[in-house]
């Protein structure tokens, strides 16, 4: 069982962007600050762990910032911006034409403003440790993780409770056997030849539940909460085609003559999102409502994501993302192990923000979230086990944060 981590507090740019650069940048040169700098100076130190240690270290050891600039030239900062770019759109924010960081420490020197957006690089790129779990009291009507839940809905209509059948064949569909077995569908198509029109099953997940499905084709396919997959229960015709809503990661099975898509709905664009074209590959597609982008991850192999006239042909490690406004990036060097852990029963988090880390739970405890008050900014990094109550998940995010957590009912109150 992999370790409870707590939350590491971290940089955070996007602070006091058009005040803070110019205040730093006196402040280091040691020339006097007016009485208003002062107090947005103090405000700033005061909202991150080790800021005000970074400006001392800035201001009265020179080797100290030769040193760790001297380390960040080092990086590999082609993949350090990408990912700090990824994270800032992660929060709604589009770098237009922004420039590679490329330059000599002493041109970071020069601006305090520059430093710090450094530092916080390097704080990005710097290796990550766990750290050990954390006690945890077990509350009264404690929230429970979700599990393997799910409905199945046939060709007719009827819906079967999958979360509440016995293992073993739970319908036959034309030819298509459809079975169960711990968590898992499969579908096994008979020897005989399947009609030339396909019937169309759909398997729904609740929030707070999971299911895994094998297609006909034997494309695997696991479906993540609060989410939808439709499909034929055998493939006819040139291509093999599905509908998505929600999140889904897909193992293709090859067959270059029968071309694989997935059609996404109801995502943050819109009813109709984009689309997945692959021959055989692993990708995951995220897709709610609730979130600022759609998706497209690409693990292995190749995929081409389009929507509308725009299109986005993705190599391992790459993503597509879709805003509501329908502009369609391509992000590069993506953390490919924060976004496939749900479905190795994790959670993954990687410098992700509070808004963030909330959504995703309360998808999984089948939560809604309310904020009060003035929170501070923080990040989060580290793996915590989906299968652990909802009071442990609060208390391994919230150990060292300035906020607290307060559960009333199946309501989330988020305070500083």
């Amino acid at each position: 069982m992999k370790l409870l981590a707590k939350a590491l507090p971290t940089f955070n740019v996007m602070d006091q962007p058009f005040e803070i650069d110019p205040i730093v940048t006196k402040y280091i040169r040691e020339e006097n600050l007016t009485p208003e700098e002062q107090v947005i100076l103090r405000d700033w130190i005061s909202r991150g762990t080790g800021r005000q240690e970074m400006l001392d270290k800035l201001r009265l050891d020179p080797t100290w910032t030769k040193q760790n600039l001297a380390r960040i030239e080092d990086l590999p900062t082609d993949r350090v911006w990408n990912k700090l770019e990824s994270r800032l759109q992660g929060e709604g924010y589009w770098l237009e034409n922004a420039p590679p960081i490329r330059r000599s420490w002493w041109r970071y020197a020069a601006a305090a403003s520059i430093v710090i957006a450094g530092i916080t690089l390097w704080s990005l790129y710097r290796p990550k440790t766990k750290t050990p779990a954390v006690a945890v009291t077990t509350l009264i009507n404690d929230v429970q993780p979700g599990g393997n839940k799910a409905t199945l809905t046939l060709a007719d209509g009827h819906t079967i409770d999958l979360d509440s059948s016995a293992n073993g064949i739970v319908a036959t569909q034309g030819n298509t056997l459809v079975a169960k077995l711990d968590g898992k569908l499969a579908y096994n198509k008979a020897a005989s030849e399947a009609p030339s029109t396909p019937a169309y099953n759909v398997l729904a997940t609740p929030r707070a539940g999971q299911f895994t499905l094998s297609l006909p084709d034997g494309t695997r396919v696991w479906l993540n909460n609060a989410s939808s997959l439709r499909y034929p229960v055998w493939f006819t015709g040139a291509a093999r085609e599905v509908d998505l809503t929600g999140e889904a990661y897909f193992e293709v099975a090859k067959d270059a003559a029968h071309p694989f898509r997935v059609h996404i709905h109801n995502g943050p664009a819109g009813a109709d999102g984009g689309a997945v074209d692959v021959l055989g590959t692993s990708f995951n597609i995220m897709a709610y409502s609730d979130e600022n982008a759609e998706r497209a991850t690409l693990v292995s192999g190749s995929i081409r994501y389009s929507h509308g006239a725009a299109t986005a042909l993705l190599e391992p490690g790459e993503q597509s993302v879709l805003n509501a406004r329908g502009d369609l990036k391509t992000l590069h060097g993506v953390n490919i192990d924060e976004i496939t852990a749900w479905k190795n029963g994790f959670f993954h988090f990687d410098h992700s923000s509070l808004q963030s880390t909330m959504r995703q739970l309360a998808r999984w405890y089948d939560i809604t979230v309310e904020y009060r008050g003035a929170i501070p900014p923080v990040e989060f990094m580290g793996e915590i086990d989906r299968n652990l109550t909802l009071s442990a998940i609060l208390h391994g995010i919230g150990a060292e944060q300035h906020i607290h957590f307060k559960v009333e009912g199946k309501k989330l109150i988020v305070m500083p």
